[in-house]
């Protein structure tokens, strides 16, 4: 599989920075700030190895990125009525507390359709959005999503 990227957006108490994530389907990347991070969830974004960020600047817990807030839109092709079409997946995730806070909306043709807050990953948010979905609507990812948790 081919490595897609995603320019999105990093917060935490230190302010607000563009950000680039990537992933091959197993591992994710963020790059932020001139800092890479590197791990198979979300909840797992440790110091690429051989280059740790700043002394302070980012929160980390147990090593992993911790108290901060990413937030990015994906294409994500989508079946409607056998016919493809291009919509777009807002994902924002909040490391800010003990369990990670996942939210995913799927924006399409005008209308939106919504995981549940407090999602635990993307597997179960991307079925509560499938779920929401009118009948003759279907996502159609192309790999498997790295876990959130």
């Amino acid at each position: 599989m081919t490595d897609e990227s995603w320019a999105g957006w990093y917060r935490d108490n230190k302010g607000s920075d563009a950000a680039v994530l990537t992933t091959d389907g197993q591992r994710i990347r963020l790059r932020i700030r001139g800092a890479d991070f590197e791990g198979e969830s979300f909840d797992g974004l440790k110091p690429v190895a051989g280059a740790p960020p700043e002394n302070g600047a980012f929160d980390l817990r147990d090593g992993a990125l911790a108290d901060c807030v990413l937030e990015w839109d994906r294409p994500l092709p989508v079946l409607v009525a056998g016919t493809t079409r291009h919509a777009t997946l807002t994902c924002l995730l909040s490391l800010r507390r003990a369990d990670p806070d996942l939210h995913l909306a799927l924006h399409l043709d005008g209308a939106l359709y919504e995981s549940a807050r407090a999602e635990r990953d993307f597997a179960a948010a991307l079925a509560a959005v499938q779920q929401a979905l009118p009948d003759d609507v279907s996502l159609q990812t192309r790999a498997a999503w790295p876990g959130a948790a």
